[in-house]
């Protein structure tokens, strides 16, 4: 399958560019400094009941944490929200905590050089280059705070997912085996794996899985049956996780990475992944995915009525 690719590397900068890498790495330091942390989890507000006076203020209702991850506009604030949650144990925090950490690892392994990279390609001024930029910008302002130290090396990464795989976290386990570092490597344990995530109906648990469904799988014999061993089969199991309740959208971690780490990028801000796939792709591909991530969808389906 061929999609178009807008990849783009930045060189060092030249002597003459010291100036504006000053500029930069003072306008990163002032946006930390002046960055107000979100209150608390992220809250939606619904109207209080017909008794209440006029004026009122609406009920703050708790978000969801895999919300909040899609939503918040400060990161850094989440994970201090997350964290204490993740130190007793708790799944679900550890898992988010790790998939923050991947989320602006690219920004936070050098922030001003990020933040210059990007107002380089903004210079550009190509049309292929508007929407990486917007990407970028995206995970620069999610990302803001956090500062080199913060970012986890593999090694780390792993050992944050396999506490949160080991306290259970299934999305955490299904990201080891994508990683080549599961909780257990041999045939029994994969299959078992790829059934317990299909089971689920866990979107976080399918688009975590998805790359080791992708080539990866490609000759393991534990995986012939599934749906797995090509990059089409990659996208499959990213297209089900979209139906399934996945935040595809324009905005969204899936679509955001994708083109600020990729560079496969959306040309059309308000596509989400799955209409993005089928313009992209050739006709037969995209139809194969969108089979493919059907038969992913109704298998789960079937399963929820027959047990």
């Amino acid at each position: 399958m061929i999609l178009a690719v807008a990849a783009w590397r930045a060189s060092a900068p030249a002597p003459g560019h010291r100036g504006a890498a000053r500029d930069v790495a003072a306008a990163v330091d002032t946006r930390r400094a002046d960055a107000a942390p979100d209150v608390a989890l992220p809250t939606r507000r619904v109207p209080g009941d017909a008794t209440a006076q006029p004026g009122a203020s609406a009920v703050p209702v708790p978000v969801p944490p895999r919300q909040a991850f899609e939503r918040a506009t400060d990161l850094f604030a989440l994970v201090q929200r997350l964290q204490p949650l993740a130190d007793t144990g708790d799944a679900e925090a550890r898992w988010l905590v790790s998939r923050i950490h991947e989320y602006c690892a690219g920004y936070a392994r050098a922030p001003v050089d990020y933040a210059r990279d990007t107002l380089l390609i903004a210079s550009l001024q190509l049309p292929a280059a508007r929407p990486l930029h917007a990407a970028r910008t995206r995970i620069e302002r999610r990302c803001g705070r956090f500062v080199a130290g913060d970012a986890p090396s593999f090694v780390q990464l792993v050992e944050q997912r396999r506490e949160a795989a080991l306290a259970g976290s299934l999305p955490a386990e299904a990201a080891l085996l994508a990683m080549g570092e599961p909780l257990e490597d041999d045939e029994d344990y994969r299959r078992a794996l790829v059934e317990r995530v299909r089971d689920s109906a866990d979107p976080e648990a399918y688009v975590a899985l998805a790359p080791a469904m992708g080539l990866a799988a490609a000759g393991d014999p534990a995986l012939a049956s599934e749906v797995a061993g090509s990059q089409l089969t990659e996208m499959a199991w990213q297209n089900a996780a979209c139906g399934l309740g996945l935040d595809c959208s324009g905005d969204g971690a899936l679509m955001t990475q994708y083109c600020a780490e990729g560079g496969i990028c959306a040309q059309d801000a308000a596509q989400d992944f799955s209409s993005f796939v089928r313009q992209a792709a050739p006709p037969e591909d995209a139809e194969r995915i969108d089979r493919m991530a059907a038969e992913l969808r109704r298998d789960r389906q079937v399963g929820m009525v027959t047990k």
